[in-house]
C-alpha cells in the first residue's frame, strides 16, 4: 500500500480509485515510496549471506535432511545463482549446519516431555559402526506428529547390552529417562 489510506469504493468502483491515485496526498505518498530505501539494502553482503546460512540451517532441520547435503548446497547455490554476490557468500556446510543443530534439539527434546518413540538403526559400512537414533515426538507448533533426528553414537560391538547402554547414554545426555515417557522402541 503506497500512502496508507483506507477509501471506499462502493459508489463509484473503478472510477473511485482513478480519483484517488490522482489526489494530492497519494502522489507525494508515491513519490516518497520511490526514494526510500528498503531495510535490505542497509544490510551489507556478508550479513545477507549470514542470514541465508541461518535459513538453510533451519530449512535443513526443519525437514530433517541431512547434514551431508549442505556441503552440496553451497556450491549448487553459487553455479544456480552465479551473478549472486549472497551465493558467492554463502558458506553453510554440514559442519556449520551441524554446529546449529543442538539449538532445534532443544525445542525438540523440551516437547518430549510428552509420550514419544524411538527408533534405532546400526551401520556396518566403516571401520567405526554408527547406530542412528531418531525420535518420533508430537510438535505442537505444527501440530503434527515428527520423526527428529536424536544422536547418533559410535557402537562397534552391536549387542544387546552395548545398544541399550548406547540409548540411554544419548537420553541421558539430553536430561531424558526412556522409562518415563517413551512409549516405543523399534529396532532392526
Amino acid at each position: 500500500m503506497i500512502c496508507s489510506t483506507d477509501f471506499s469504493i462502493s459508489h463509484g468502483g473503478k472510477n473511485d480509485v482513478t480519483k484517488h491515485v490522482t489526489r494530492k496526498h497519494h502522489q507525494e505518498m508515491a513519490r516518497a515510496g520511490t526514494s526510500s530505501q528498503s531495510l535490505v539494502s542497509f544490510c551489507t553482503p556478508q550479513q545477507r549471506a549470514i542470514e541465508a546460512e541461518a535459513r538453510w540451517a533451519i530449512f535443513t532441520a526443519k525437514h530433517n535432511i541431512a547434514f551431508l547435503t549442505s556441503d552440496h548446497a553451497t556450491k549448487l547455490f553459487c553455479k544456480m545463482f552465479p551473478d549472486s554476490v549472497i551465493a558467492k557468500k554463502f558458506a553453510c556446510g554440514r559442519t556449520k549446519t551441524t554446529a546449529l543443530a543442538p539449538h532445534f534439539l532443544e525445542k525438540m527434546v523440551k516437547n518430549m516431555s510428552c509420550p514419544f518413540s524411538l527408533l534405532m538403526d546400526e551401520s556396518n559400512d566403516k571401520t567405526d559402526k554408527s547406530c542412528i537414533i531418531l525420535t518420533r515426538v508430537f510438535d505442537p507448533d505444527l501440530c503434527d506428529v515428527r520423526t527428529r533426528f536424536l544422536d547418533m553414537p559410535v557402537v562397534n560391538i552391536g549387542n544387546a547390552r552395548n545398544l541399550f547402554e548406547a540409548l540411554k547414554s544419548s537420553l541421558s545426555k539430553q536430561g531424558l529417562d526412556f522409562s518415563k515417557t517413551c512409549i516405543y522402541v523399534g529396532h532392526d
